[in-house]
């Protein structure tokens, strides 16, 4: 002990330390509000992160809080977030008396939020809800409010999420001819406080035709339109005018026929079940993205020095993506590619295997099946073959129970995949081909350091009744055995081997 220090009394403590220990003690403990310390800018941003509805009851903690909620810069406005109910077993058209009593609840909610909010700069304005041209009026003025608020992203979605999977009109199609779809205006004259539109969503509204002059859009970089009746024209007219855009997303426009993509700036182009396109000319020399879905069309894109991702999901019987592919220009800096195949594809019946020298420089490459393809696998391992340099390669098998069979299947020869680390399996069911090709491309790929197999079914929708989420457990214990039992044996034990 310090000669300085005062004597203890045989407990170890020295007075000075006792006496601060009993002040500690007998000091009462304090509940100190952290939170009314905040400066008010972020207490607005704590409130941004709730629904509307919740973050309008903190108006009741006390003068301070009564109005900080009416400066939230997110405004989400569905039945959710304006706590109303959400009936699954209904839908629009087989209730519509019910859904227009709801519709009247949702415009008199939506108005009192409106009439309260500030109107500042607002970063996100999204409306989901099943309207129609019933509410044009009411939608108009609430596009109007976010115009005014320099919204910077703004989504009108009148879609019935809650309509049954098997009703009719849905399945094939919103049948806006009874439904009277609100009619979306391009307007200028949203330029009139400096617009700050970059992100617009259109769903299930009008949008036939456009206004001569966008300048209010001028910031706009991406737009996504989805079951919106627009004509090639129109498209057009956007392309021309919204010199900033660069994501373009166009999904079941029904009345595009014969499109023309002219644009600079444009990075990402999405199309989506189309059905009526028949030919699309793409004029995109900085186009990086490029995703289709649907059936075949005609493809002309002469240029496509920066084209990086490129993935093609065909849907229709005897449609071979391949073919779109190979309608393409060079692709010097492909570096992701994803095929969906409907059918099954013939090595020796394919022409555009003699296409897929371009291929040479790509890292990851992704083969999506929509049924079993038994010896015709084969066919796989010779388009890898075309992709010398390929480090990840993926595979979604179709989802369904496969019993084991004899399958004489013919791989090519001197097949080396040198630089091929990661394989990931999605869907695995155990079928007999899929089994085959990873002893197959276990033998050929010397640096292989992951193998994944995932057994959930890509499309939930698989499962989505019971008797289907039976079935789909069945598949799963049925796959992971085939794995454990066959195929884990024969992994080397320098390559991680995981089965989810």
């Amino acid at each position: 002990m310090d000669s300085t220090s005062p004597p203890d009394k045989g407990d170890g403590c020295s007075p000075l330390n006792r006496r601060l220990c009993m002040e500690d003690v007998e000091q009462p403990i304090q509940n100190f509000d952290w939170i009314n310390t905040l400066p008010d800018d972020l207490l607005i941003k704590i409130l941004s992160l709730l629904t509307v509805s919740d973050a309008a009851v903190t108006s009741c903690l006390s003068s301070r809080w009564r109005h900080l909620w009416k400066n939230i810069d997110h405004l989400i406005l569905n039945a959710h977030t304006l706590k109303m109910q959400e009936p699954k077993a209904l839908n629009y058209h087989a209730n519509r008396k019910f859904w227009n009593a709801e519709a009247t609840k949702f415009v008199h909610k939506v108005n009192g939020i409106l009439r309260n909010h500030y109107g500042n700069r607002i970063k996100e304005f999204t409306v989901r809800f099943p309207l129609t041209s019933a509410h044009a009026s009411e939608l108009d003025h609430w596009i109007g409010f976010a115009t005014s608020a320099s919204t910077e992203k703004l989504c009108l979605d009148l879609d019935d999420k809650h309509c049954k999977s098997n009703c009719l009109i849905c399945r094939t199609g919103w049948n806006f001819a009874s439904s009277n779809p609100y009619d979306f205006l391009f307007s200028p004259s949203t330029d009139t406080r400096g617009c700050r539109l970059s992100e617009l969503t259109l769903s299930h509204c009008s949008l036939e035709t456009t206004p001569n002059n966008l300048s209010g859009f001028s910031c706009l970089h991406f737009l996504s339109l989805i079951h919106v009746p627009i004509t090639d024209a129109a498209v057009s007219d956007i392309m021309s005018n919204c010199c900033a855009l660069q994501s373009l997303k166009l999904e079941d426009c029904d009345q595009l026929i014969h499109l023309t993509i002219t644009h600079s700036q444009l990075l990402s182009l999405n199309f989506d079940f189309c059905n009526s396109l028949i030919s699309v000319c793409i004029h995109a020399d900085n186009l990086e993205k490029f995703m289709y879905k649907g059936h075949n069309v005609n493809i002309e894109y002469e240029y496509a020095p920066y084209l990086d991702n490129l993935r093609v999901y065909f849907t229709e019987k005897n449609e071979c993506p391949l073919e779109f592919v190979s309608a393409l220009p060079e692709l010097p800096k492909l570096d992701m590619l994803v095929l969906q195949f409907p059918t099954r594809l013939q090595v020796q019946v394919s022409r555009s295997l003699q296409h897929t020298f371009r291929f040479s420089g790509l890292k990851a490459i992704v083969f999506i099946l929509m049924r079993s393809w038994k010896e015709s696998i084969c066919s796989l391992a010779y388009l890898l073959k075309s992709v010398p340099s390929i480090e990840y390669f993926g595979l979604h098998g179709c989802t369904k129970i496969q019993e084991p069979s004899e399958l004489n299947i013919t791989w090519p020869e001197d097949l080396t995949l040198s630089k091929l680390y990661t394989i990931q399996i999605k869907g695995f069911s155990g079928e007999s081909e899929l089994m085959e090709l990873m002893y197959f491309l276990l033998r050929r790929a010397p640096a292989l350091e992951t193998l994944q197999l995932d057994m959930g079914a890509l499309d939930p929708w698989f499962v989505r009744r019971r008797k289907h989420k039976l079935q789909d457990e069945a598949r799963c214990r049925y796959a992971r055995e085939m794995a454990s039992a066959h195929l884990a044996p024969k992994v080397p034990s320098t390559v991680a081997f995981t089965i989810t």
